[in-house]
């Protein structure tokens, strides 16, 4: 088990999440359709419209937490003294399986006779995190064994499941892009980096998701199947799509080494997807894009002494270690419109702490902290990329998240699918924390342990899935009339009182 240290500065992340690149097909191409899942629960009150919810996206649409997919919770939790007393499921909780659920009368969305999720059995896929005793995070399990390392075999990665044999509703691929959606047929690679040009071998720790889930999920589906041609074989009467995130994450983790996709390619691959599903005879709803570096997985350099304030440093020592910081990031091109990622962040905030005795016996800041990164560096995990993010990086990024989002909006518009401006509603709880549910005091905010987030600081908390799941119903009912029931405030009150990655 991996265990590294938890703050609760402004926006930090546990993690290298989700990202993508290396497609294995680009052709189109009409595959075999595969046996359809039972459409809606029988006897529930889906039906036209909402008789077969289809989810295309990534790892929000497919319901990830903690950075990882699970479809039962694990009681009692196996870390000894977490303040967590059970390992939570996180497919369940995901936007899609609420919006489910809401269409089909209530209908639970782990159930295995009729669930709509590719439920992936204990103890999940990916890197299940959980907070240890001593204000850490550590992981249950192991990278590249058990069902992390079954699936990346098409012939073993059905085992990772709870319902090998369903066909699932919800396509939904962790870490895809919005091309990689409508044109990977397979993983890029072994779960070690085994078969990535020499390059990318590097990167591989961030490029695991979408790789490790691609069979899991698809494998129900004839081989060579892209997750838009599984989705389109559905014959969906309603998509939910949220597509884009992975595109401006794999430019961001690798510092830019990883070209952006040009806003104009993203407004063709988004109107591709859309008009695929219409043809299949859906009905289609699109969400936009949060603004990622506000999230809670990036700090701003900016904000460096605030967090180290709030990580325990003296307030006599902030600023001449802040100072004693910022030249060491310069090295790296990280000035004050830089960000830290939490990886980097706890770097730096460890080689802070240790330095911290020397400086008060009387040791210059600058000198003791020169010492520490010097070690750092020299250690086996030094400073690198995917610990920041350039000055340059991230101001390109932040152009690109509002042209990608003008992309969507055009594209939606020019198909007449329905808009979910979810974008306007992350942005209403930066600047209004504690406003946005009727749960007074309890949420929500963008900082880490704000309650938006769960411990990975990308993928909502479950109430944040919730605020998720009512837009994109509002903008269902609202475009085409339908009437699924949003999830009301009673409700949400429920959610949040259960939700242990809300602060109570």
């Amino acid at each position: 088990m991996r265990e590294v240290l938890l703050r609760t500065c402004a926006r930090t992340l546990v993690g290298l999440l989700a990202l993508s690149f290396g497609v294995s097909g680009c052709g189109g191409g009409t595959k075999a359709a595969a046996p359809l899942p039972p459409g809606n629960v029988t006897g529930a009150s889906g039906s036209g419209l909402t008789a077969r919810i289809v989810g295309v996206g990534d790892s929000l649409t497919a319901g990830e937490q903690s950075e990882a997919l699970l479809g039962a919770t694990i009681s009692p939790n196996p870390i000894a003294g977490s303040p967590f007393p059970i390992v939570p499921e996180t497919q369940g909780n995901g936007y899609y399986a609420l919006i489910w659920s809401q269409a089909n009368g209530g209908a639970d969305p782990l159930a295995l006779a009729t669930s709509p999720l590719p439920l992936m059995a204990p103890p999940g896929l990916g890197t299940i995190l959980v907070p240890t005793s001593t204000n850490g995070l550590t992981s249950i399990t192991t990278p590249c064994a058990g069902t992390n390392g079954a699936a990346f075999s098409r012939s073993t990665a059905l085992t990772a499941r709870l319902n090998p044999t369903a066909t699932p509703l919800d396509v939904a691929i962790p870490g895809q892009t919005l091309h990689e959606a409508l044109y990977q047929t397979q993983p890029t690679g072994t779960c070690t980096g085994a078969g990535l040009p020499t390059a990318l071998a590097g990167l591989n720790a961030i490029l695991n998701a979408e790789n490790q889930t691609f069979y899991p999920i698809l494998g129900t589906f004839p081989a060579g199947t892209t997750q838009v041609q599984a989705a389109v074989s559905l014959q969906p009467t309603l998509a939910l799509v949220w597509l884009g995130s992975n595109d401006l994450l794999k430019y961001l983790f690798t510092n830019g080494a990883v070209g952006p996709t040009s806003a104009a390619a993203f407004q063709t691959d988004m109107l591709n997807v859309i008009a695929s599903l219409q043809g299949a005879g859906a009905k289609v709803a699109v969400a936009n894009l949060v603004d990622v570096l506000g999230t809670a997985q990036f700090t701003p350099v900016a904000a460096l002494p605030a967090a180290l304030g709030t990580s325990g440093v003296p307030s006599a020592l902030q600023a001449p270690i802040a100072s004693a910081v910022g030249t060491f990031l310069a090295g790296f091109n990280v000035g004050s419109g830089g960000y830290l990622t939490l990886t980097g962040s706890n770097k730096i905030l460890t080689v802070v702490q240790g330095a911290i005795p020397a400086i008060e016996q009387g040791t210059p800041p600058a000198t003791a902290l020169a010492a520490g990164f010097a070690e750092l560096q020299a250690s086996a995990t030094p400073f690198a990329v995917g610990d920041y993010v350039s000055d340059s990086v991230a101001a390109n990024a932040a152009a690109l998240n509002a042209a990608y989002n003008s992309a969507i909006a055009a594209a939606v518009s020019k198909r007449g699918a329905a808009l979910v401006d979810v974008h306007a509603t992350f942005v209403q709880a930066e600047q209004a924390p504690g406003e946005l549910l009727p749960v007074t005091g309890k949420c929500c905010s963008l900082l880490y342990g704000g309650g938006f987030f769960s411990l990975d600081g990308l993928h909502p908390s479950n109430t944040a899935y919730a605020v998720v799941a009512n837009l994109f119903i509002a903008a269902i009912d609202g475009t085409y009339g339908a009437t699924i029931p949003t999830i009301s405030a009673s409700q949400l009150a429920t959610i949040n009182a259960t939700d242990l990655y809300s602060p109570h």
